[in-house]
């Protein structure tokens, strides 16, 4: 059977237990101490780890839209080039039909003109045939008139003659 405690005892319990928890304490704050030099040592290699597996990630991140940047860009171009090889084609078909309509009304003009100018120059035909007709019956009044003159000439030329011949006869003493 166990024997009581003294009070001796007792205090050399608890002078050994004080000796014993403030050894524990102490390696505790040993270990504590230690843990946290290997945690904020794993943390920094975590945290260095970290930082390059961002960055890693980061130039992956920019290699990848960089491409997907280009390919989108290619893929605009692309778009854009069909677009305006689209475009031209409709502006070349719109173009030949405003050529072929503007053509068509200048035909239709041109045949307007040849009609009404030849209507202008069958007036001017009817009066060019109008001013010959006149021109050539003045040419046969001038010519009639010439040959009246001719006619007149000749008979004052017969009369002066005539009277000529009066008036050397009289002057004559013959």
């Amino acid at each position: 059977m166990p024997r009581p405690a003294d009070s001796s005892d007792l205090e050399r319990l608890g002078g050994d237990l004080r000796q014993e928890m403030s050894a524990t304490a102490v390696g505790l704050r040993q270990e504590m101490s230690t843990m946290g030099a290997d945690l904020r040592q794993e943390m920094s290699t975590m945290g260095a780890d970290l930082r390059q597996e961002m960055h890693a990630t980061g130039e992956q991140i920019r290699t990848d839209l960089r491409q997907e940047i280009q390919t989108m860009g290619e893929q605009v171009r692309t778009e854009l080039r069909q677009e305006i090889r689209e475009s031209a084609a409709e502006t070349r078909l719109q173009m030949e039909q405003f050529e072929s309509r503007f053509l068509a009304r200048l035909d239709a003009s041109a045949a307007e003109t040849r009609r009404y100018m030849g209507v202008v120059a069958e007036d001017l035909r009817s009066d060019i045939k109008a001013v010959a007709e006149g021109l050539g019956a003045l040419d046969e009044k001038v010519e009639r008139f010439r040959g009246e003159v001719r006619e007149d000439f000749g008979k004052v030329d017969r009369r002066l003659l005539h009277l000529e011949v009066r008036v050397i006869g009289r002057s004559d003493p013959a």
